[in-house]
């Protein structure tokens, strides 16, 4: 007897339906599972019905509407806002929006998430390049420290220049997590571990960590597969997640019409920021931007590591 043809097993979250594509797989007589249509069918069964998130009365579903050819869905348990603001503003709105995330504690939902401390499940803060990963971890680090948020370190950069053991290091400080700060720190303060991760889309892909609470779009993807990637690491394995999105004013058109190629365009809700959460922060925000431009003079010298972490020097200038 000949030996039998292996199987092949494909899980993707942004499984393409495409034929010319799906034709380079090579597969014979394929089956394909839909892990949320089993999910809806086990809940109708139960007669639960699916968290006020079921398809047109039609029976279609929204995402067969998405562009010729894919479809792409997320997780029924995330919750997208997005909010706007003018370009100057951005830093600020996500320091706020990180704030509340990680001050906002532990719920019922995320029990097999969240640490013992309110807030230490991590954030992901998505950019669109290895440069604004950069800047945007530093500046956030300066905030963090100067307007006594807690240690610069709990937040941290995620990129692909950082090397393969860096990043296995980094991984396992997210997944400790960082509890309250000490006396001293003040409110929703960080400890040891990472709360923040600032990552280029590059390097989305094959992150699995399971304390991920929500993540920020800081820059708008263009492509719908890039929003859903990002998406993808939170609400993993039946959990609660969200995503904001930050916009820049008159960006809302655009990111509605790529939110449009995704199941569910309606879930997107808009939202706000708590302005009290960073106002001893704006009046060092000019300072902290200013520190910035040296740091980055600093590095592109030679005369900081890229990598290090900030000096007291630096977080106090």
């Amino acid at each position: 007897m000949g030996r039998p043809s292996p199987r092949k097993l494909l899980f993707s979250a942004t499984l393409t339906k495409d034929p010319r594509k799906l034709a380079s797989l090579g597969l014979v007589n394929p089956r394909t599972y839909d892990a949320r249509a089993l999910t809806r069918a086990l809940a109708e069964e139960r007669g639960e019905g699916t968290n006020g998130r079921d398809g047109d009365a039609d029976g279609e579903d929204a995402a067969t509407r998405g562009a010729p050819g894919e479809v792409y869905t997320l997780p029924d348990r995330l919750e997208e806002r997005y909010v706007s603001c003018r370009a100057e503003q951005k830093p600020l709105v996500l320091l706020a929006l990180l704030l509340e995330l990680i001050r906002g504690g532990n719920d019922e939902d995320n029990a097999g998430t969240a640490k013992t401390a309110a807030g230490a499940t991590a954030v992901i803060v998505f950019t669109s390049s290895i440069d604004s990963t950069h800047r945007l971890a530093r500046l956030l680090q300066l905030l963090w420290a100067t307007g006594g948020h807690g240690d610069a370190s709990a937040v941290a950069e995620f990129s692909s220049a950082l090397n393969r053991k860096q990043r296995s290091r980094l991984l396992r400080r997210c997944a400790g997590g960082g509890g309250h700060g000490g006396k001293g720190q003040g409110v929703g303060c960080v400890g040891p571990g990472v709360s923040v991760l600032v990552c280029s889309d590059g390097m989305s892909r094959g992150m699995d960590l399971p304390s991920v609470r929500a993540v920020i779009h800081y820059d708008v993807p263009r492509y719908a597969k890039t929003y859903v990637h990002r998406c993808g690491r939170t609400a993993r394995a039946g959990r609660r997640g969200t995503a904001w999105t930050i916009l820049k004013s008159g960006q809302e058109r655009d990111f509605h019409r790529m939110r449009d190629l995704i199941d569910r365009p309606g879930n997107v809700e808009e939202g706000g920021v708590r302005k009290e959460l960073v106002r001893g922060s704006v009046a060092v925000y000019g300072r902290c931007v200013r520190t910035l431009r040296k740091v980055v003079r600093a590095e592109e010298g030679g005369e900081l590591d890229a990598g290090a972490p900030l000096s007291l020097e630096w977080l106090s200038a």
